[in-house]
């Protein structure tokens, strides 16, 4: 009975140190979902606030983070992020600073929605042309919040190595590929964000198009 309790440690230990090693990443899913999917890499997120300010309820920004979990997936050809409630990275929505830029986003919507009056020819198309913009400028709030996280416990685990002597040789490989990665989700993130903007501004050419046939 002993021997096998202790082989059973044994093997729970091999496989955290295994996990820790490799794919430093999975240290922010909880332990027991690690042992019971060993082999899944996908980092587990949950929505913990919302502030009422943003004017969206837990459900709308479930599916709204749903929907730039799958822009991530089709940008980088890989599943990095799923759901789970009892997942310890979460997804805190503060009305601060950072929101400047949505608001802005926002207003820019909003006068564009009172352009729209009296262009009866276009005005499914605008309509469609804004949603797709709303649509697009939440799941941006999603991805900008999402990536500051894994950046903080990035160097939340960097600065702990430090504290005792540096990165260890053995990790050291495992370490700058999470830095890579983060690295590449910053950069497919800066390419949303000029997208973003190459819309916003097909929308006003096309406002004023039709203003000028008014």
């Amino acid at each position: 009975m002993r021997q096998s309790l202790l082989f059973a440690l044994l093997g729970f230990l091999g496989l955290i140190l295994y996990q820790n090693m490799q794919q430093p990443q999975l240290r922010l899913n909880p332990l027991l979902d690690r042992l019971t999917h060993p082999f899944d890499q996908r980092i587990r997120y949950r929505i913990a606030e919302v502030d009422p300010r943003f004017g969206l309820s837990e459900h709308e920004l479930k599916y709204i983070s749903q929907q730039a979990t799958d822009i991530w997936k089709q940008g980088l050809g890989q599943d990095y992020f799923v759901y789970d409630p009892n997942a310890r990275l979460s997804i805190r929505l503060i009305y601060d600073q950072r929101q400047d830029e949505s608001v802005q986003r926002r207003d820019q919507l909003s006068k564009l929605t009172q352009n729209e009056h009296g262009l009866s020819q276009k005005n499914t198309e605008l309509k469609a042309m804004q949603q797709n913009l709303a649509r697009h400028s939440g799941a941006l709030d999603v991805q900008k919040q999402s990536l500051q996280d894994l950046s903080q416990n990035y160097n939340a685990m960097i600065r702990q190595y430090n504290q005792h002597g540096g990165v260890p040789a053995s990790q050291q490989a495992a370490v700058q590929q999470s830095l890579a990665q983060l690295r590449q989700q910053q950069h497919f993130l800066d390419q949303q964000i000029a997208s973003f903007n190459l819309q916003v501004n097909a929308y006003n050419q096309k406002v004023d198009e039709l203003n000028r046939l008014d």
